[in-house]
């Protein structure tokens, strides 16, 4: 008896092995992203001589007569320093989302800037010349931003505005940073943003370099996004985002 029962176990072994590691099996991993987060430089309190400015993690930051504040919400703000920055720079562009002057009209300003022993120097071009900000660091140190925005995750995007071609994948991270590619033309890069209220900005590579592109947002019915871009250099193009569990990549 004990023999039949061993010589039926060994019979249906092979096929409980099969179908345990066929229900058993787990999805597939997602490639890992080899994205390191981007150290921001500016994180903390510094002091232009007049006021004091806060950047906090979250990417947001204020402004203060008091190196203890209370410090208000006036700005959004994030850095784009070129491809494959992982310490934190110490020059490149920062880019800062303004409403201090009320939430319907948001303001973006580039800076350049360079941080050397605890200064920072921002400079913005106008149509008067030259604006020089000279920041002192108060407190703080560098490090990678914590954001949390609806878009962080990887998106399919269809768009017009372009005789290219029409798809594009998006990757929005935690850390300020987003990478972009055009499917047609193979242009993979990796970009800055920030997005306040329903404003988003992008600074970054070709399309993105040439001046900090801004958009508007509004959610559609089915949990996708409309993208219409306002800026007037590059010609503006609207986008639909397509929320995806992995894009394309090159």
């Amino acid at each position: 008896m004990m023999k039949k029962i061993l010589l039926l176990l060994l019979a249906v072994w092979p096929l409980a092995l099969v179908l345990c590691l066929a229900a058993c099996k787990k999805e597939t991993d997602l490639p890992a992203d080899p994205h390191v987060p981007l150290m921001n430089p500016f994180i903390g309190v510094w002091n232009d001589g007049g006021q004091h400015w806060q950047f906090r993690p979250d990417g947001t930051g204020g402004r203060a007569a008091a190196q203890a504040g209370p410090f208000s919400d006036d700005f959004s703000f994030f850095v784009y320093a070129g491809q494959d920055v992982q310490a934190a720079p110490s020059q490149g562009s920062l880019v800062m989302l303004d409403d201090s002057g009320g939430a319907d009209s948001v303001n973006v300003t580039r800076y350049e800037f360079l941080i050397a022993n605890n200064q920072a120097t921002l400079t913005v071009s106008g149509a008067s010349g030259e604006l020089h900000i000279t920041l002192e660091r108060v407190s703080g140190s560098p490090q990678a931003l914590s954001l949390t925005n609806p878009l962080i995750g990887e998106w399919s995007a269809d768009w017009t505005g372009s005789e290219h071609g029409l798809t594009w994948s998006l990757k929005y991270r935690a850390d300020g940073t987003v990478k972009t590619y055009h499917h047609a033309v193979r242009h993979q890069f990796e970009n800055a943003y920030a997005l306040r209220g329903n404003t988003l900005v992008i600074l970054g590579e070709l399309r993105f370099g040439n001046a900090p592109v801004t958009a508007e947002l509004s959610q559609l019915e089915n949990g996708a996004w409309r993208v219409t871009e306002t800026q007037s250099n590059p010609a503006p193009a609207e986008w639909v985002y397509t929320k995806v569990a992995a894009a394309q990549w090159k």
